[in-house]
Protein backbone atom coordinates (compact mmCIF):
# COMPACT_ATOMS: atom_id res chain seq x y z
CA UNK A 1 0.00 0.00 0.00
CA UNK A 2 1.33 3.27 -0.67
CA UNK A 3 2.31 5.70 2.32
CA UNK A 4 0.02 8.48 1.42
CA UNK A 5 -2.99 6.12 1.55
CA UNK A 6 -2.18 4.14 4.24
CA UNK A 7 -1.72 7.83 5.89
CA UNK A 8 -5.30 8.61 4.59
CA UNK A 9 -6.98 5.55 5.76
CA UNK A 10 -5.13 6.03 8.86
CA UNK A 11 -6.29 8.55 9.61
CA UNK A 12 -9.78 8.42 8.94
CA UNK A 13 -10.24 4.98 11.07
CA UNK A 14 -8.11 7.18 14.22
CA UNK A 15 -11.16 9.72 13.39
CA UNK A 16 -14.07 6.52 13.85
CA UNK A 17 -12.59 4.87 17.08
CA UNK A 18 -12.44 8.92 18.11
CA UNK A 19 -16.08 8.49 17.39
CA UNK A 20 -16.48 5.57 19.56
CA UNK A 21 -14.71 7.01 22.63
CA UNK A 22 -16.39 10.20 22.05
CA UNK A 23 -19.79 8.13 22.18
CA UNK A 24 -18.98 7.51 25.96
CA UNK A 25 -17.21 10.33 27.03
CA UNK A 26 -19.34 13.09 25.97
CA UNK A 27 -23.14 11.49 26.09
CA UNK A 28 -23.23 11.97 29.54
CA UNK A 29 -26.64 13.51 30.12
CA UNK A 30 -28.24 12.33 33.83
CA UNK A 31 -30.03 8.75 33.42
CA UNK A 32 -33.16 7.76 34.21
CA UNK A 33 -33.98 4.80 36.69
CA UNK A 34 -34.66 2.09 34.77
CA UNK A 35 -36.47 0.53 37.32
CA UNK A 36 -38.72 3.27 37.62
CA UNK A 37 -39.01 3.61 33.76
CA UNK A 38 -40.03 0.40 32.83
CA UNK A 39 -39.38 -3.74 33.55
CA UNK A 40 -36.64 -4.34 33.84
CA UNK A 41 -34.88 -7.56 33.65
CA UNK A 42 -31.87 -9.94 33.06
CA UNK A 43 -31.70 -13.36 31.51
CA UNK A 44 -28.81 -16.07 31.00
CA UNK A 45 -27.33 -15.33 27.20
CA UNK A 46 -24.88 -18.81 26.95
CA UNK A 47 -23.05 -17.64 30.23
CA UNK A 48 -23.52 -14.07 30.70
CA UNK A 49 -26.72 -12.40 32.00
CA UNK A 50 -27.72 -9.58 29.61
CA UNK A 51 -29.68 -6.72 31.68
CA UNK A 52 -32.63 -5.32 28.81
CA UNK A 53 -35.77 -3.06 29.81
CA UNK A 54 -38.91 -4.01 27.79
CA UNK A 55 -41.31 -0.55 28.31
CA UNK A 56 -44.70 0.40 26.29
CA UNK A 57 -47.06 -1.47 23.97
CA UNK A 58 -46.98 -1.91 19.90
CA UNK A 59 -44.54 -3.14 17.45
CA UNK A 60 -41.36 -3.63 18.97
CA UNK A 61 -38.07 -1.47 18.61
CA UNK A 62 -34.57 -2.71 19.79
CA UNK A 63 -31.95 0.07 21.03
CA UNK A 64 -28.67 -1.16 21.03
CA UNK A 65 -26.04 1.78 22.46
CA UNK A 66 -22.50 2.52 21.88
CA UNK A 67 -19.18 1.75 22.91
CA UNK A 68 -18.79 1.70 27.16
CA UNK A 69 -22.19 3.03 27.19
CA UNK A 70 -25.62 1.70 28.36
CA UNK A 71 -29.43 1.89 27.29
CA UNK A 72 -29.98 4.46 30.18
CA UNK A 73 -27.19 6.89 28.97
CA UNK A 74 -27.17 6.75 25.94
CA UNK A 75 -30.99 5.83 25.24
CA UNK A 76 -33.09 7.28 27.89
CA UNK A 77 -31.41 9.86 29.48
CA UNK A 78 -31.75 11.73 25.74
CA UNK A 79 -35.10 11.25 25.66
CA UNK A 80 -35.20 8.37 22.66
CA UNK A 81 -37.00 5.41 24.37
CA UNK A 82 -39.57 8.40 25.35
CA UNK A 83 -40.30 9.85 22.20
CA UNK A 84 -40.37 6.19 20.42
CA UNK A 85 -42.95 4.53 23.40
CA UNK A 86 -45.26 8.20 22.91
CA UNK A 87 -45.19 7.13 19.35
CA UNK A 88 -46.69 3.93 20.40
CA UNK A 89 -43.57 1.41 20.12
CA UNK A 90 -42.88 -1.21 22.65
CA UNK A 91 -39.45 -0.13 23.65
CA UNK A 92 -36.99 -2.79 23.91
CA UNK A 93 -33.42 -1.59 25.17
CA UNK A 94 -30.53 -3.88 26.25
CA UNK A 95 -27.34 -3.66 28.06
CA UNK A 96 -24.66 -4.91 25.50
CA UNK A 97 -21.96 -7.70 27.74
CA UNK A 98 -19.72 -5.79 28.76
CA UNK A 99 -21.48 -2.78 29.46
CA UNK A 100 -24.02 -1.42 32.02
CA UNK A 101 -25.80 -3.76 34.18
CA UNK A 102 -24.53 -6.58 31.94
CA UNK A 103 -22.02 -9.28 32.35
CA UNK A 104 -18.68 -8.52 31.87
CA UNK A 105 -16.11 -12.01 30.44
CA UNK A 106 -12.89 -10.88 30.75
CA UNK A 107 -12.26 -12.91 27.68
CA UNK A 108 -12.40 -10.99 24.15
CA UNK A 109 -13.80 -14.26 22.46
CA UNK A 110 -17.02 -13.77 24.49
CA UNK A 111 -17.65 -10.14 22.45
CA UNK A 112 -17.84 -9.90 18.68
CA UNK A 113 -20.08 -12.03 16.76
CA UNK A 114 -21.77 -12.88 20.69
CA UNK A 115 -23.45 -9.35 21.14
CA UNK A 116 -25.22 -10.33 17.55
CA UNK A 117 -26.28 -13.51 19.13
CA UNK A 118 -27.71 -11.84 22.26
CA UNK A 119 -30.00 -9.89 20.74
CA UNK A 120 -31.78 -13.03 18.98
CA UNK A 121 -31.63 -14.60 21.98
CA UNK A 122 -33.25 -11.67 23.74
CA UNK A 123 -36.32 -11.27 20.95
CA UNK A 124 -36.32 -15.48 21.49
CA UNK A 125 -36.99 -15.00 25.40
CA UNK A 126 -39.52 -12.30 24.49
CA UNK A 127 -41.32 -14.43 22.15
CA UNK A 128 -40.75 -11.78 19.25
CA UNK A 129 -40.69 -12.93 15.66
CA UNK A 130 -39.44 -9.46 14.26
CA UNK A 131 -38.72 -6.26 15.73
CA UNK A 132 -37.35 -3.15 14.76
CA UNK A 133 -33.28 -2.64 15.00
CA UNK A 134 -31.96 0.78 16.05
CA UNK A 135 -28.16 0.91 16.62
CA UNK A 136 -25.76 3.88 17.66
CA UNK A 137 -22.12 3.49 17.32
CA UNK A 138 -21.24 0.09 18.00
CA UNK A 139 -24.62 -0.58 18.46
CA UNK A 140 -24.56 -0.18 14.76
CA UNK A 141 -22.06 -2.63 13.97
CA UNK A 142 -24.19 -4.57 15.70
CA UNK A 143 -27.04 -3.50 13.84
CA UNK A 144 -25.57 -4.39 10.80
CA UNK A 145 -24.55 -7.91 11.41
CA UNK A 146 -28.27 -8.60 11.94
CA UNK A 147 -29.03 -7.73 8.83
CA UNK A 148 -26.79 -9.95 7.02
CA UNK A 149 -26.98 -12.71 9.37
CA UNK A 150 -30.69 -12.55 11.06
CA UNK A 151 -32.52 -11.02 8.10
CA UNK A 152 -36.07 -12.40 9.06
CA UNK A 153 -36.12 -11.55 12.39
CA UNK A 154 -35.80 -8.11 11.49
CA UNK A 155 -38.52 -5.43 10.10
CA UNK A 156 -36.60 -2.19 9.57
CA UNK A 157 -32.61 -1.29 10.84
CA UNK A 158 -31.37 2.69 11.55
CA UNK A 159 -27.92 3.06 12.17
CA UNK A 160 -26.87 6.05 14.20
CA UNK A 161 -23.73 7.38 13.71
CA UNK A 162 -22.65 4.11 11.92
CA UNK A 163 -22.10 2.85 8.37
CA UNK A 164 -20.18 0.44 6.56
CA UNK A 165 -16.58 0.02 6.90
CA UNK A 166 -15.63 -1.81 3.83
CA UNK A 167 -14.06 -4.83 3.01
CA UNK A 168 -10.17 -3.88 4.07
CA UNK A 169 -9.80 -4.46 7.36
CA UNK A 170 -6.27 -3.78 8.10
CA UNK A 171 -6.17 -0.15 9.33
CA UNK A 172 -9.38 -1.25 11.49
CA UNK A 173 -7.24 -3.82 12.98
CA UNK A 174 -4.17 -2.38 13.64
CA UNK A 175 -6.59 0.48 15.88
CA UNK A 176 -8.66 -1.68 17.43
CA UNK A 177 -5.71 -3.73 19.24
CA UNK A 178 -3.99 0.08 19.99
CA UNK A 179 -7.30 1.10 21.60
CA UNK A 180 -7.37 -1.74 23.73
CA UNK A 181 -4.07 -1.66 24.71
CA UNK A 182 -4.81 2.22 25.88
CA UNK A 183 -7.37 1.11 27.27
CA UNK A 184 -5.56 -1.96 29.54
CA UNK A 185 -3.32 0.82 30.85
CA UNK A 186 -5.98 3.02 32.08
CA UNK A 187 -4.81 5.60 29.48
CA UNK A 188 -7.15 7.32 26.82
CA UNK A 189 -5.86 10.43 26.46
CA UNK A 190 -4.88 10.75 23.42
CA UNK A 191 -7.98 9.56 21.55
CA UNK A 192 -9.66 12.51 23.90
CA UNK A 193 -7.26 14.95 22.20
CA UNK A 194 -7.98 13.13 19.09
CA UNK A 195 -12.15 14.34 19.34
CA UNK A 196 -11.03 18.11 17.91
CA UNK A 197 -9.13 17.26 15.83
CA UNK A 198 -11.84 18.73 13.48
CA UNK A 199 -9.76 22.40 14.44
CA UNK A 200 -12.13 22.96 17.07
CA UNK A 201 -10.51 24.40 20.85
CA UNK A 202 -8.88 21.39 22.18
CA UNK A 203 -9.23 20.61 25.97
CA UNK A 204 -7.04 21.46 28.54
CA UNK A 205 -5.15 19.24 30.48
CA UNK A 206 -6.79 19.15 33.11
CA UNK A 207 -10.02 18.49 31.06
CA UNK A 208 -8.79 15.04 29.36
CA UNK A 209 -7.53 13.81 32.77
CA UNK A 210 -10.94 14.25 34.40
CA UNK A 211 -12.97 13.13 31.52
CA UNK A 212 -10.32 9.71 31.16
CA UNK A 213 -11.02 9.43 35.12
CA UNK A 214 -15.02 9.70 33.88
CA UNK A 215 -14.44 7.03 31.71
CA UNK A 216 -12.35 4.83 33.89
CA UNK A 217 -14.72 5.27 37.21
CA UNK A 218 -17.28 3.50 35.17
CA UNK A 219 -15.88 1.08 33.31
CA UNK A 220 -13.07 -1.54 34.13
CA UNK A 221 -10.37 -1.12 32.19
CA UNK A 222 -9.42 -4.80 31.44
CA UNK A 223 -12.91 -5.56 30.42
CA UNK A 224 -13.09 -2.11 27.79
CA UNK A 225 -9.40 -4.06 26.69
CA UNK A 226 -11.26 -7.08 26.22
CA UNK A 227 -14.18 -5.46 23.93
CA UNK A 228 -12.18 -3.70 22.06
CA UNK A 229 -10.07 -6.57 20.94
CA UNK A 230 -13.16 -9.26 20.54
CA UNK A 231 -15.72 -6.01 18.46
CA UNK A 232 -13.16 -6.61 15.18
CA UNK A 233 -15.27 -9.50 14.05
CA UNK A 234 -18.80 -7.11 14.22
CA UNK A 235 -16.97 -5.30 11.46
CA UNK A 236 -16.16 -8.06 8.84
CA UNK A 237 -19.05 -7.52 6.49
CA UNK A 238 -18.73 -8.26 2.83
CA UNK A 239 -20.28 -6.15 -0.10
CA UNK A 240 -22.01 -8.49 -1.63
CA UNK A 241 -23.92 -9.11 2.11
CA UNK A 242 -25.30 -5.82 2.11
CA UNK A 243 -26.03 -5.84 -1.61
CA UNK A 244 -28.19 -8.96 -1.31
CA UNK A 245 -30.06 -7.12 1.39
CA UNK A 246 -33.64 -6.38 0.98
CA UNK A 247 -34.77 -4.43 4.15
CA UNK A 248 -35.29 -0.72 4.55
CA UNK A 249 -32.49 0.84 6.26
CA UNK A 250 -31.99 4.56 7.79
CA UNK A 251 -28.47 5.86 8.27
CA UNK A 252 -28.88 9.15 10.72
CA UNK A 253 -25.24 10.85 10.49
CA UNK A 254 -24.37 14.09 12.38
CA UNK A 255 -23.04 16.84 9.66
CA UNK A 256 -19.49 16.78 12.07
CA UNK A 257 -19.41 12.86 12.17
CA UNK A 258 -16.42 11.52 10.86
CA UNK A 259 -18.53 8.12 10.04
CA UNK A 260 -19.92 9.93 7.32
CA UNK A 261 -17.72 8.68 4.54
CA UNK A 262 -19.22 4.94 5.91
CA UNK A 263 -22.45 6.13 5.55
CA UNK A 264 -21.78 6.82 1.42
CA UNK A 265 -19.73 3.73 1.78
CA UNK A 266 -22.89 1.71 2.54
CA UNK A 267 -24.93 3.98 0.36
CA UNK A 268 -23.00 2.22 -2.83
CA UNK A 269 -24.45 -0.96 -1.64
CA UNK A 270 -27.00 -0.69 -0.09
CA UNK A 271 -30.29 -0.74 -2.08
CA UNK A 272 -33.29 0.68 0.37
CA UNK A 273 -30.89 2.42 2.26
CA UNK A 274 -32.30 6.08 3.20
CA UNK A 275 -29.75 9.02 4.79
CA UNK A 276 -30.54 11.74 6.67
CA UNK A 277 -28.08 13.88 8.11
CA UNK A 278 -28.46 16.32 10.84
CA UNK A 279 -26.71 19.88 10.80
CA UNK A 280 -24.32 20.88 13.19
CA UNK A 281 -24.13 17.28 14.79
CA UNK A 282 -21.02 15.48 15.81
CA UNK A 283 -21.31 12.16 16.22
CA UNK A 284 -21.62 12.80 20.32
CA UNK A 285 -24.63 15.42 19.46
CA UNK A 286 -26.85 13.20 17.27
CA UNK A 287 -28.30 11.29 19.68
CA UNK A 288 -31.23 13.52 20.76
CA UNK A 289 -32.12 15.22 17.57
CA UNK A 290 -32.78 11.16 15.90
CA UNK A 291 -35.43 11.10 17.50
CA UNK A 292 -37.63 12.86 15.16
CA UNK A 293 -36.59 11.39 12.07
CA UNK A 294 -36.43 7.71 13.95
CA UNK A 295 -39.80 7.90 14.48
CA UNK A 296 -40.90 9.18 11.06
CA UNK A 297 -39.10 6.18 9.42
CA UNK A 298 -40.52 3.44 11.76
CA UNK A 299 -44.39 4.87 11.27
CA UNK A 300 -43.35 4.45 7.59
CA UNK A 301 -42.42 0.94 7.97
CA UNK A 302 -44.46 0.56 11.18
CA UNK A 303 -45.87 -3.10 10.16
CA UNK A 304 -43.45 -3.70 7.07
Amino acid sequence: MALEEWRRKLGVMTARIISLLTACVLVVAPSASPAQQGTAESFDSNGVQIHYVDKGRGVPVVLLHGFTGSYARHWEAPGVMEALETAGYRVIAMDCRGHGQSGKPLDSSQYGLEMVRDVVRLLDRLHIERAHIVGYSMGGAIANQLLVRYPGRLMTVTLLGAGWEGEDLEVVTSQMLALAEGFANKDASWLIRGVTSSGQNGPTDDEVAALNASLFARNDPQVLAAVARGLLPLYEISGDSLRATTLPVLAIIGEHDSGLEAVKRMAGVVRRLEVVEIPGASHATSVRPSAKPLVAFLDKHRRN
